[in-house]
């Protein structure tokens, strides 16, 4: 049916298709057989009012509405509204449609769609959702089958000035919103059977507490510009991408469980903070910038952490927080830059912990790794950090370090820090000196545990000479301190230490004492 103008109470009878026409009144199906409705081009003066019908097809093409209800409406197939205004609400609460839902390229106020059920996708490429009252897609509840796609052959994005909520949905497919630019996503609890891919979106806010994501979330490329990217309890099957991604209030991943990779590399945002976390693959945060530092407490990681490169910044604080985490492969922190304090206390790695080249650039504590336990602890520094180095308790099978971590201008804590091995090794007398020039100069207060581990290592390196120069060392200090604490007899402390280095070395150089017994009694039996 073609015509200029149509009273709305003329299409009811059965199949209806109406090109080119003003549809005046209010158009309403009354009870009978499922039929099939197609507009195009067509301009209704009042909303059309479905609710609780049966159709078998719903289209309008091109068309202009005041609204649309239909809600608990029942559609045996699809349900077209492409490219098309609607300047009211679009009211899809408790309806089922046995096919797909179309909006494609059509600009709606608002659309209402609690507990709706699609059977196959939910197209919104092109479309625009107004929000008029700060929601532009209320679909909590909702129900698809398929996916819900912002792309197609032809055009890829969809706009939405108020919120998008699907919490407690459920999408059977893929939920694609590439390039969309969007108030507020929240989908919370929702059960998302494949990706979620919003890559290169521009989003207020993104909100997936508790939800489940059964492929991967891909977020590459991402602009979050006010509110936080919020996946606390979110279970996600696949991988998490964030990398090149730019959010701006930061990353809270609380309790998140990712069963592929968390790949943020040169991520630029305000903060991340995921207390236990579970990361089945591995953490890629490399080149990442971070105004608020990277808090991770409690993490179980089964691959690799990998931070190298990163500047993380929070003067005063802590600007990466790995207290207590556990890592299955290595950690890497080679050429980070950190203006706060590193935190790895209680850490275990399997592989290698290693800050090769990196800045370390907290005044308080710059370094923190009492407990941490690992293989591997590559310890060569950048630069001196004027802060403290905390190293008691920890762990390790081999140590690598240079002169800058010995200089830091807070000291290096030792007490209980155990190591099996010295990489490079110390070859000769000279670098013994050095050594424990550094750990006098490093240690505030005497540590005698640092020095029987040092005396360790070169003697399981068969350098016994070298080992027991250690441990004269080693009792020239405790003397040392023994003399402060004694007060006014502090002098004979001192003249007792001082006669026994020079006639037995301590108990280690007992030689010393066989040769002065051995004059002795030549001077006696001379003189006798």
């Amino acid at each position: 049916m073609t015509s200029g103008e149509i009273p709305a109470a003329e299409l009811v009878g059965e199949d209806v298709e109406v090109v080119d026409a003003r549809v005046t009144g209010v158009l309403e199906l009354p009870d009978g057989p499922p039929r099939a409705l197609r507009f195009t081009r067509c301009r209704f003066d009042r909303p059309p009012v479905l609710r609780e019908a049966a159709v078998r097809r719903l289209e309008f093409e091109d068309c202009e509405l005041p609204g649309l209800d239909a809600r608990r409406m029942r559609c045996r197939g699809d349900l077209v509204l492409a490219g098309s205004s609607v300047h009211g609400a679009v009211e899809l609460g408790d309806a089922v449609v046995g096919g797909e839902v179309s909006l494609r390229d059509s600009r709606i106020a608002m659309l209402r769609a609690h507990r709706l059920a699609v059977g196959g996708d939910l197209h919104l490429a092109g479309a625009v959702l107004d929000g008029a009252d700060g929601v532009a897609l209320d679909g909590r509840g909702m129900r698809v089958g398929g996916g819900v796609l912002g792309e197609d052959d032809v055009r890829i994005g969809v706009t939405a000035t108020g919120a998008v909520v699907l919490a407690d949905a459920r999408i059977g497919g893929a939920v694609s919103l590439r390039q969309a630019r969007l108030a507020d996503l929240v989908a919370d609890r929702a059960r998302l059977t494949g990706d979620v891919d919003l890559t290169e979106a521009r989003l207020r806010s993104l909100c997936l507490v508790g939800a489940s994501v059964g492929g991967s979330l891909v977020l590459g490329a991402v602009e979050v510009d006010e509110d936080l990217v919020t996946l606390d309890r979110a279970r996600v099957a696949g991988h998490v991408h964030l990398a090149f991604a730019l959010v701006k209030s930061g990353v809270r991943l609380v309790d998140a469980r990712i069963g592929g990779d968390l790949r943020a590399s040169r991520v630029e945002l305000r903060g991340m903070s995921g207390a236990r976390a579970r990361i089945t693959g591995d953490v890629d945060l490399t080149q990442a910038r971070s105004d608020s530092g990277v808090l991770l407490p409690g993490m179980d990681v089964g691959g690799r952490v990998d931070l190298s490169g990163a500047a993380l910044h929070d003067p005063g604080g802590v600007a990466l927080d790995l207290r207590d985490v556990r890592v299955g492969d290595e950690l890497v922190l080679s050429d980070m830059a950190a203006e706060g304090t590193v935190d790895l206390s209680g850490a275990t790695v399997r592989g290698r912990v290693d800050l090769r080249g990196a800045h370390l650039g907290a005044r308080t504590v710059a370094l923190a790794a009492c407990r941490l336990v690992t293989g591997e602890l590559r310890l060569a520094v950048e630069d001196a950090p004027p802060g403290r180095v905390d190293l008691q308790y920890a762990r390790c099978a081999s140590l690598q370090d240079n002169r800058f971590l010995w200089d830091a201008g807070g000291g290096v804590e030792l007490a209980g820090f155990d190591y099996l091995r010295l990489e490079p090794r110390l070859d000769d007398r000279p670098a013994v000196r050095r050594r424990l020039a550094q750990l006098r100069r490093a240690t505030r207060r005497f540590t005698p545990d640092a020095y029987d581990r040092l005396a360790a290592v070169l003697r399981s390196d068969g350098q016994e000479v070298d080992a027991d120069t250690v441990l004269v060392e080693k009792q020239r200090l405790r003397y040392v301190e023994r003399a402060r604490a004694a007060g006014w007899a502090g002098p004979v402390v001192t003249a007792w230490s001082l006669l026994m280095r020079a006639l037995t070395g301590y108990g280690y150089r007992m030689w010393r004492g066989v040769v002065v017994l051995v004059l002795v009694a030549l001077v006696v039996f001379l003189l006798w």
